[in-house]
């Protein structure tokens, strides 16, 4: 048996989704490693006690002159219920939460991008964890 996660996830979507497949692009120097750019944010919702999730992620060139098949900028937005018990349900929206939503945002950019003129694009592991400021002295 299975216990009761400490957050629940009631919903998901991305409301903003731009994707570009560069026309230019030379398979044969592609670009390995683009840069991922992930920004985060928690809020919480006083009336009702769900927390709002966020999560931008751009996926641009390194520099000017490097190219990649596909340039990429969402935002996700993951909505949260977290359990009474949890000391601090930022810090644990900020690193689970954000989890959830980054391996949803993953799928969702596979998806989108399988149907374009490149092989799909797969967003590299990532981790959101920080230590406590007390484990970081």
């Amino acid at each position: 048996m299975t216990s009761k996660a400490p957050i629940d996830l009631k919903s998901y979507f991305f409301p903003y989704v731009q994707v570009g497949a560069d026309p230019e692009c030379n398979m044969d120097q592609l670009e390995i490693s683009p840069e991922i750019d992930v920004k985060s944010s928690v809020e919480r919702d006083e009336g009702n006690g769900i927390y709002q999730v966020t999560l931008s992620i751009s996926v641009l060139p390194d520099d000017d002159n490097a190219r990649i098949p596909y340039s990429i900028d969402l935002i996700a937005v993951g909505l949260f219920s977290v359990n009474d018990q949890v000391d601090d349900p930022v810090r644990m929206l900020k690193i689970n939460g954000a989890s959830i939503l980054y391996s949803a945002a993953r799928e969702f950019i596979i998806t989108i991008t399988s149907r374009g003129p490149w092989p799909h694009f797969v967003l590299p592991t990532a981790s959101f964890y920080y230590p406590k400021p007390e484990e970081g002295k």
